[in-house]
């Protein structure tokens, strides 16, 4: 998500959110991000999806919230707000965790296909072939800040919290107006959205503090990393009352949570999907749509969340969150000819040869600290510098260079974060990953999350079905769910009457036991499905196959397509 689609090119500065809620007992935060107008005119941030991770902690009664925030635009037009009932603690998150949390349970689709052949004898034998394909997922200066305790002549907000987080500067505030509110954080460089005075005024109302944060002068938006805040409660919640301000239509949200048992929404309704309406043929490319149209369904409407994933976290792959490697004593007194070398020592960079250039960085946030610390000469490459500092070393900037200062970032920004992702992945058995795509207009309940220990697991992210193929006859997919869908004469995905479901069923979950079913349409599915299927059932009479041998299928190829959003998905039906 670090790149701009021509549309967000467009409109100069882009911006994608990530703000969350926390437990209503005893803190809980909600929050929204915004971007400064352009050329005078306030631009909506062009949020295509957020994703936050809570490790609730029950027996302790904490929830830690990982923020992943993304931005592209004017570093010194970066803001993220969010109101909290209590004052959290700060740190920096992983970036890599949030790579591989998406990658590792992304939901896959695949289909092994069985087909009838004639051979030159005019034998039947079973043959099967396939195909694959995939989708790409889914000026602040510091000096003039109020400091803590201090409050303003005119009456206005407090400021409780200051400090230096990674490369944030975030301030927690307390009291005023929204007015006020609003004063201040314009004084200080935080933009915020006009239109969000009334939100603002509601958080105030009950009683919040607000939390605020920006770059620090002279940063820029790749030094922007995860933020974590950790609070005392046990049942976190995400922020979309702020959120609608700058959020788009059709906007998914994913929730995951690391926990001793599964995760599941409170006061949001839990959907499952109706799999005959996902175009299997297709690589299913309208599963967005299909989950927002199922999410729209009543009693659901429009605010609940489907289960991508429930089980073992060991399902998540460690690579490049952590290495026992990286070794941030190593920089404090060391020469800065030698940081290119101790750094591909540590298996964080690799350049080729001396003079050709190409270094590669395996972690996001190394590129950044080099930068600071070990700039290039302007009139030299970057690549090219790093890969032979002996080569330039009369040029280097040693008023740059601090190795304990190296050091330390590294060990914040770098080690630190890592090492405490894999710890997380490492303590809690369990992983939920939740997935709603819900509109502003949607946006007026902040969705609540509890940890439900009768609930069993959601199944590993793949799932496969069986086309066959015969050598004359219908073509049929038949689905992980037990449904069997005949495919048109050219082999497409059936069209279905409107009133077929999109949802299978619509629960409410507890904090024990089984879900109360609140709908269910499995009737409803399985009636339609029949009238589609007399539409293609072309079969001339011998049956679906001509001698398919049972265990042609093992020998098939997997059509194995990785579900990821590139949220420009259509917009869903009319209610």
């Amino acid at each position: 998500m670090a790149g701009m689609s021509p549309r967000l090119a467009a409109l100069g500065l882009t911006c994608l959110a990530a703000a969350l809620a926390l437990a209503p007992t005893p803190a809980r935060a909600c929050g929204g991000f915004f971007c400064d107008s352009v050329n005078g005119i306030p631009t909506p941030v062009d949020q295509t999806g957020e994703n936050i991770l809570f490790v609730v902690d029950r027996a302790a009664g904490t929830v830690e919230a990982h923020i992943q925030i993304q931005y592209t635009g004017d570093p010194q037009k970066f803001a993220w707000i969010i109101p909290v009932t209590a004052v959290p603690d700060f740190s920096i998150g992983s970036e890599a965790l949030f790579t591989n949390l998406l990658a590792s349970t992304a939901p896959l689709y695949a289909f092994t296909q069985t087909r009838d052949c004639a051979d030159d004898d005019k034998r039947q034998i079973g043959c099967s072939s396939a195909d694959a394909g995939a989708l790409e997922d889914g000026g602040n200066s510091t000096a003039a800040l109020t400091g803590p305790g201090d409050e303003s002549d005119s009456g206005g907000p407090q400021v409780i919290k200051r400090e230096v987080v990674g490369a944030f500067e975030i301030v927690v505030l307390q009291g005023g107006t929204a007015a006020e509110l609003t004063d201040w954080l314009d004084s200080y460089g935080y933009y915020q959205d006009p239109d969000a005075a009334p939100i603002v005024a509601k958080y105030l109302e009950e009683g919040y503090y607000f939390a605020a944060a920006k770059l620090l002068h002279g940063a820029g938006v790749d030094e922007i990393q995860p933020l974590v805040m950790t609070y005392a409660g046990d049942e976190p919640c995400v922020p979309l009352r702020l959120t609608r301000i700058a959020a788009t239509e059709d906007m998914g949200v994913r929730v995951f949570a690391l926990a001793d048992a599964r995760t599941v929404p409170s006061n949001y309704r839990h959907v499952e999907l109706n799999d005959v309406r996902l175009d299997w043929s297709s690589s299913a490319d309208n599963y967005k749509a299909v989950v927002a149209l199922a999410i729209d369904t009543p009693p659901s409407d429009g605010q609940g969340f489907i289960t991508e994933y429930a089980g073992p976290s060991a399902l998540v792959d460690r690579t490049n969150i952590h290495n026992t490697l990286w070794d941030p004593a190593a920089f404090n007194t060391l020469p800065v000819v030698d940081v290119v070398d101790t750094l591909t020592q540590q298996n964080l960079m690799y350049c080729n040869g001396e003079f050709d250039g190409g270094c590669s960085f395996l972690h996001p946030r190394l590129l950044p600290l080099l930068r600071t610390y070990v700039p290039a000469p302007p009139e030299v490459d970057e690549d090219t510098f790093w890969a032979c500092l002996s080569c330039y070393e009369q040029q280097i900037d040693v008023d740059a260079w601090s190795g304990e200062a190296f050091a330390r970032d590294f060990a914040e920004r770098i080690v630190d974060p890592g090492k405490h992702a894999v710890d997380l992945l490492d303590r809690w058995p369990y992983l939920s990953r939740l997935l709603t795509v819900i509109s502003p207009s949607e946006m007026t309940v902040d969705p609540e999350f509890i940890v439900n220990d009768d609930l069993p697991e959601v199944a590993s992210p793949t799932r496969i079905a069986t086309q066959s193929t015969p050598c004359e006859g219908s073509n049929r997919m038949d689905l992980p769910d037990g449904h069997g869908v005949l495919m048109t004469p050219d082999g497409n995905w059936p069209t279905f009457a409107e009133d077929m479901p999109y949802a299978a069923r619509i629960e409410q979950m507890t904090p024990s036991g089984a879900p109360q079913e609140l709908a269910e349409f499995e009737q409803a599915i399985d009636d339609l499905l029949q009238i589609s299927n007399n539409r293609y059932s072309y079969d001339n009479g011998r049956g679906l196959g001509c001698s398919v041998r049972p265990s042609s299928w093992l020998n098939a190829g997997a059509l194995a397509v990785i579900l990821v959003f590139g949220w420009r998905g259509r917009r869903r039906r009319p209610r």
